[in-house]
């Protein structure tokens, strides 16, 4: 753990660490190439077997990850009043499943998604790396690692 100012911390998190924050947060951006140009989209998400899995309607999304399937994706949690936050960013393959056997599969995971359509389009992403990391602020009662407890409790 890095200390940035004496009292603001830096925390590079556990790959278990982000494996469940990526579980607990439905929502997330997925940033794609479109025609050289870099997007990013909200998509709520569903991990499954250390994969990422959404559902797209087609349009530039889905134009963006078939024709340039490295892509990123990032959660986070901010909490502007205490300036602490996490992320989580994940870089990998996007695949469209196609195939009946893994569309069945994919179909039972507890996938919910907010806005409107369809969604006929199952995207996997395969990570190549996963990374996250943990800004904190220590104050006269709290050590980092105490945060750090004492926000891993509240996520059990």
């Amino acid at each position: 753990m890095a200390v940035i100012d004496g009292r603001t911390w830096l925390e590079r998190l556990s790959s278990g660490d982000c494996w469940n924050l990526l579980a607990e947060t439905p929502v997330g951006r997925v940033g794609v190439l479109n025609d050289s140009a870099p997007e990013i989209y909200p998509v709520n998400h569903v991990v499954d077997q250390a994969t990422i899995v959404f559902r797209t309607d087609p349009g530039s999304k889905l134009h963006g990850l078939l024709r340039s399937p490295a892509v990123c994706y990032q959660i986070d949690g901010i909490d502007p009043d205490t300036s602490t936050g996490w992320s989580v960013l994940v870089k990998g393959t996007a695949t469209e499943l196609t195939h009946p056997d893994d569309l069945r599969r994919v179909a039972e995971l507890p996938l919910e998604y907010w806005s409107i359509g369809r969604k006929q389009h199952w995207i996997r992403i395969t990570p190549t790396e996963v990374t996250g990391r943990r800004i904190g602020r220590t104050t006269t009662t709290t050590t980092p690692s105490e945060h750090r407890d004492a926000g891993a409790a509240g996520r059990s």
